[in-house]
């Protein structure tokens, strides 16, 4: 499977900016929970959650500073091998190279500036259940919250 994925929120208003309840949160699993403030997750295997989003001071947070993902790319290349093909139990071995990153505005936006990542995983696909998987990611550039990540992922990816 070989993926690209990009996103961009803009504003209606130069003068008033990107709007504070909305972003990008890349980095991590995604599975680290809900948001109130309608930002949509990108899992990024190999590095924490929300690692990779850019933090920003702003007069809108009460702590001063807050997550200002605005735009965002992600590249995915993953090769999966069949290890038992039953219909009680589906079982793939699998091998991924990820990369993304996302900025905070468009003007910063740079397509080949990304964080990459690469790993294996196992996926198992039972009826009853559904897609359970664990994945274990290498994250290459990131130096501040170690370098090896598991993630588990509960349902069919996109």
């Amino acid at each position: 499977m070989a993926r690209a994925q990009f996103g961009y929120l803009g504003y209606y208003n130069r003068n008033w900016g990107y709007s504070p309840f909305e972003g990008f949160l890349l980095g991590g699993d995604g599975m680290s929970g809900y948001n109130t403030y309608g930002s949509e997750v990108i899992s990024l295997r190999g590095y924490s959650n929300y690692s990779l989003t850019p933090y920003v001071r702003t007069p809108y947070s009460s702590q001063g500073s807050a997550y200002a993902g605005n735009v965002y790319d992600k590249f995915t290349v993953e090769l999966r091998y069949p290890v038992i093909l039953q219909p009680q139990s589906t079982i793939f071995a699998l091998v991924f190279l990820e990369g993304g990153n996302c900025w905070s505005d468009i003007k910063d936006f740079n397509p080949f500036q990304i964080k990459r990542s690469a790993g294996v995983g196992v996926r198992v696909f039972l009826p009853v259940v559904g897609l359970l998987g664990v994945d274990w990611g290498w994250g290459f550039d990131d130096q501040t919250n170690g370098r090896s990540q598991f993630h588990f992922v509960i349902g069919q990816q996109f």
